[in-house]
């Protein structure tokens, strides 16, 4: 339950002798400690980016968002945070160099790709700036090229399981570009994210001291983890039956959101679900398409979720919420359609009690959620989860996106781990 304590008064109330590090309402976040996980949702308006600084300081990227659209009339794009004259990717920068630990020494351990889209990935565009390794600087590309990823990951090649809607082929031709660079300048190790591994993602500086803290791959590409062992199985028909279809070939290619990197990240009694942009859309016509319901059997209740595919509609299903019935559930926003409302019913209904935070919420869609307005704990900013050493309690901070100085505006917590 929320401790409204914490939210009364100048400082936030004080702090409490369970806290590894003394948070204030109105100050800077205190940097993370050996020991504790800290989840951060960047939000630079834009799409989709999470920065994971796992127990023992490894470092973890999970997409970096940099959609160069505006959206449309129905669902125009939120406001670039802080502002338009900085990119999305040099907000994220300033963000990972800000928080990043001394252990990592500059690097990041891991940097994981969901799935092609720019609202994950940047979007393709020669307007913006050439890097000499001959790729365009937008959203990852960008990031990458300041900060160097030790491994990258994505969801797999594009020609055994294509997509219906994946970006152009000059936008996934500049993602090849900047890997292979990445791999020549830094050494990096290009991987596919294989589902049902639990050894792909691991700690990398001092794994031995937290042998309760574990990475399982749960989905990738339209694989999924069967539950046992690191077996996985596909959920959908091979590439080039698909294609034989003919006139259907379109209408049967699976969404390129459905073969998202999905895992299940568990440190002690704290278990945190990340889906990518994970859907169920098409499935009466086509049940391979729905990608949750063989996702929502292997998977076990959890205490946050970032919400698949920004809270939209067709995702975060009945099925997959039941099975993880969140705690509390992180929604990265950029456009006016999300979260759904009939989404944001299916999330109260597997909990009532779910703590909701979003990082962005347009004026049109308050109008459109104001039912559950009142319950949700935040509509704007970054939102930071710390899990306290151990994995045995947590807090959900929320800090200001309108500037680079991130003050803390909200302190949720200590939740207890179930």
């Amino acid at each position: 339950a929320l401790y409204a304590g914490r939210l009364s008064g100048g400082n936030g109330g004080g702090t409490t002798s369970t806290d590894p590090i003394a948070a204030v309402v109105g100050q800077p976040l205190p940097a993370w400690t050996e020991g504790c996980l800290d989840i951060h949702s960047i939000n630079t308006g834009r799409g989709e980016s999470t920065f994971y600084i796992l127990p023992d300081g490894t470092t973890m990227l999970i997409d970096a968002a940099g959609s160069l659209s505006a959206g449309t009339a129905e669902a125009p794009a939120t406001p670039a945070k802080p502002n338009g004259n900085i990119t999305s990717g040099a907000v994220i920068i300033d963000y990972l160099k800000t928080y990043m630990p001394q252990q990592c020494n500059g690097t990041l351990d891991y940097m994981v790709l969901t799935h092609f889209h720019g609202d994950h990935m940047g979007s393709w565009s020669t307007s913006v700036t050439k890097h000499s390794g001959g790729f365009y600087l937008n959203g990852l590309t960008e990031v990458g090229a300041e900060i160097p990823a030790a491994k990258i990951l994505d969801r797999g090649t594009r020609t055994n399981r294509k997509a219906s809607d994946m970006i152009d082929a000059g936008g996934t031709s500049n993602y090849d570009k900047y890997v292979a660079w990445s791999k020549k300048e830094h050494a990096s190790v290009h991987e596919h994210f294989e589902a049902g591994r639990n050894d792909q993602i691991k700690l990398t500086h001092n794994p031995s001291k937290y042998g309760s803290f574990e990475v399982r791959n749960i989905a990738a590409n339209g694989d999924v983890w069967t539950g046992a062992g690191s077996t996985a199985i596909s959920q959908m028909p091979a590439a080039d039956e698909l294609m034989s279809w003919g006139a259907d070939k379109e209408a049967a290619l699976p969404y390129e959101n459905t073969l998202s990197t999905c895992m299940l990240i568990k440190y002690g009694s704290f278990d945190y679900f990340c889906g990518g942009d994970i859907q169920y859309n098409g499935r009466s016509s086509y049940g391979y398409k729905d990608i949750e319901t063989p996702i929502s059997k292997v998977v076990k209740q959890v205490e946050v979720m970032k919400a698949s595919h920004h809270g939209t509609a067709n995702t975060n299903s009945k099925e997959i919420l039941e099975a993880l019935k969140p705690d509390a559930i992180v929604i990265n926003v950029w456009r006016g359609v999300q979260p759904n409302e009939a989404t944001v019913k299916r999330m109260y209904n597997a909990n009532s009690s779910c703590n909701i935070f979003t990082t962005n919420l347009t004026d049109d869609n308050k109008i459109v959620l104001k039912d559950y307005l009142s319950k949700f704990k935040a509509t704007q900013g970054h939102i930071v989860v710390r899990v306290h050493p151990g994995g045995r309690n947590y807090y959900m901070y929320v800090l200001g996106d309108d500037d680079l100085n991130r003050t803390v505006k909200k302190i949720y917590g200590p939740f207890t781990c179930k």
